[in-house]
């Protein structure tokens, strides 16, 4: 591919590589540019950004779609097999289609990444904790002596 920026190309392949989840160096490579001309080109031409940014929109909304529907389970109906009937002069009657629905549970960690993306506030791993100074210092000094007492047990005890 050429190295000059042609808007009526590159703008449409962009945007459908960036559906597909490729990634900014993915598409460099495609393109046949350096990451840098890539990046240039994004700074450069707007109608390229855009077309980056939708991409990447569309392929982002597919992702939390299956991400949603694995979180909280889902039913995925599959078509088992068709059925084509005869009239009793020969003609095709329209033809039945059976179907099944296969549930598909709840992934609990499915829930939880979903959980902890969407309400870090709620489900962090991490609790931010407010502790007085003084408290602070006269805990750990205590742990810390509680721990010195212990040592001083036990290499009494060794000695005997």
């Amino acid at each position: 591919m050429a190295t000059t920026y042609n808007p009526k190309t590159h703008d449409h392949i962009v945007w459908a590589l960036a559906v597909e989840g490729k990634t900014d160096e993915q598409i460099a490579d495609i393109l046949g540019i350096t990451v840098r001309t890539f990046h240039r080109w994004k700074k450069k031409y707007s109608s390229l950004l855009d077309s980056l940014k939708e991409g990447k929109s569309v392929a982002d909304a597919k992702v939390t779609k299956s991400l949603y529907n694995r979180a909280v389970g889902n039913i995925v109906i599959k078509h088992k097999k068709i059925i084509v009937e005869m009239d009793e002069n020969g003609n095709q009657k329209p033809a039945k289609v059976e179907t099944t629905e296969d549930p598909i549970p709840p992934d609990t960690t499915a829930a939880i990444f979903w959980l902890k993306n969407r309400r870090p506030d709620i489900w962090r791993d991490r609790q931010d904790v407010k502790v007085d100074s003084d408290e602070w210092v006269s805990a750990l000094q205590s742990m810390v002596d509680g721990y010195e007492k212990d040592d001083q047990k036990g290499k009494a005890g060794a000695d005997k």
